[in-house]
This record gives C-alpha cells, structure tokens and sequence, in this order.
C-alpha cells in the first residue's frame, strides 16, 4: 500500500513540474480595392460616314477586392462627349458584368449609357485574387451630319469604394 501511494504521489509530482506552453496567432490582412484597364489610350477612328461604331470588348476591366461590398464609379470629363474645342462627339459604353451575376448587386452600366454623371457598379462578392475581368463596350451612334475633322478627346475615371 506503501508502494502504491507512493507511486500516486510521484505521479502528482511530475504531472504538477510538466511543462506547457501557448501561441497566439495574429493575421493583419491587407486590404485590397483595385480597378485597371488593359489599355490606358482608345484610339477610335471615326470615318465621318454616319455609320453608328459599337465595339463590345473596346477595354477590359479588372476589379480586385478584399471586400464584400465595395462600388466602382465611372465618370467623364466631358459628361459623355469627345471634345474638340465646341465641337462634341457623345458616346456611350457598356460594361458587361452578366458573366458573375452572383457578385453583381446593381450595374448601371449593363447597357450603352453616355456618362453624363457618375454610373456605378456596386458588387456583393469578394472576386478571386486574380481578379474579376469585364468588358468595356464603346458606342458611337450613327449619325446624319458630318462632324468637323480634327482630334476629339475625353477622359473616363474609374474609381472604386468600400460600398
């Protein structure tokens, strides 16, 4: 009995001297909104025949987001129109998004729309970390009076938000 309680006792011992430790782990995840463009210049020939130019995949759109709800803003400078001087050319785009309908909560721009104010895209899903790419349509409608040659030009700004 002795030998038994003795044995007990030395179990305690060297259960109570065991050694533990523990880790606590912290991730700070960078957080990530990002848009880009595949081409930062359109070049658009317009031959002056009145003929309406709609190309469906003019630019390619890159969204990449760490967050679940964020938007994507589209403007112009020029409220929709190539600008020479007076002179305006309006033009509307497009940009596809029907490919990740589940990631798309609203896209004001799912048709040709000229930019006169800001359209937006708001979204509900993370995209891959590759990305999520859509196309840029551009349209010129046709047309029955000659524009005046020359350069004619626009700036659209893409931005994106925490929605």
């Amino acid at each position: 009995m002795k030998k038994s309680f003795l044995l007990v006792l030395i179990g305690i011992l060297a259960a109570s001297m065991a050694w533990g430790a523990t880790i606590n782990i912290t991730a700070n995840v960078s957080q990530i909104l990002d848009v880009s463009v595949d081409e930062s210049t359109w070049t658009i020939p317009l031959d002056n025949s009145g003929t309406a130019i709609t190309n469906a995949s003019q630019g390619i759109l890159t969204v990449k987001a760490s967050k679940s709800n964020y938007t994507v803003t589209f403007s112009s400078t020029n409220s929709g129109a190539l600008k020479n001087g007076t002179e305006a050319i309006p033009y509307k785009i497009q940009v596809n998004t029907s490919a990740w309908t589940e990631g798309v909560q609203t896209n004001n721009l799912s048709s040709y729309t000229q930019l006169i104010g800001a359209k937006t895209i708001v979204f509900n899903k993370k995209p891959p970390t590759a990305g999520k790419t859509f196309n840029i349509g551009f349209n010129i409608e046709a047309y029955t009076d000659y524009y005046i040659d020359g350069e004619y030009t626009d700036t659209l700004t893409i931005s994106i938000a925490v929605s």
